[in-house]
């Protein structure tokens, strides 16, 4: 995976390692799977590379939470931000129309238990128009870091968050990489 996104950049071992602050070693290790590189390098070789989709390979391959919750990879279909703009239409329109059917199953439910079997299933399949909307949205997310970057807008939207109150100040002091990116 690192190695086929370094070729893709066209550089070559010496001059990735340069600009993504490694060693040659370290690199070749990294693209030889021997070690696994850090969230903060892969980060890194994401943007050095110009490849947005390397962190989400990264996660889904190797970290226990991007395996749990991380939607697959869709590589057999037209990844163009219009094209996934044009999908999430469609995909918001499905989820739209099971809105209603999904808000009265859910009325006076607080527990799994609540629901019938039947209530149950039904639900599960309108949740899945949902999901089918948040994956596009992330599929749109990373596909639209050929035009920008997504981590910088989403810390603008994150700081707006705070601003307007939607974040309870954390209680833990949070932990920064180690290395800046």
């Amino acid at each position: 995976m690192f190695k086929n996104a370094r070729l893709k950049s066209g550089l070559t071992i010496e001059e990735a390692a340069a600009k993504n602050h490694i060693s040659q070693r370290a690199l070749i290790n990294y693209e030889q799977n021997i070690t696994i590189p850090g969230p903060d390098v892969t980060l890194r070789m994401s943007k050095v590379y110009k490849d947005p989709w390397l962190t989400q390979r990264y996660c889904k391959d190797y970290c226990a939470i991007g395996q749990a919750y991380s939607y697959e990879i869709l590589d057999n279909v037209n990844l163009d931000p219009a094209s996934v703009l044009l999908k999430l239409v469609g995909e918001m329109d499905e989820a739209q129309r099971v809105l209603t059917n999904m808000l009265a199953i859910a009325v006076n439910k607080n527990e799994r238990e609540d629901f019938k079997e039947d209530e149950w299933e039904k639900f599960v399949r309108y949740l899945h128009e949902f999901l089918d909307v948040e994956h596009n949205v992330e599929i749109l997310k990373i596909s639209l870091n050929k035009w920008c970057d997504m981590a910088e807008i989403i810390a603008e939207h994150n700081k707006k968050c705070n601003e307007r109150g939607y974040v309870k100040k954390c209680k833990y002091e949070k932990k920064t990489s180690q290395t800046a990116i």
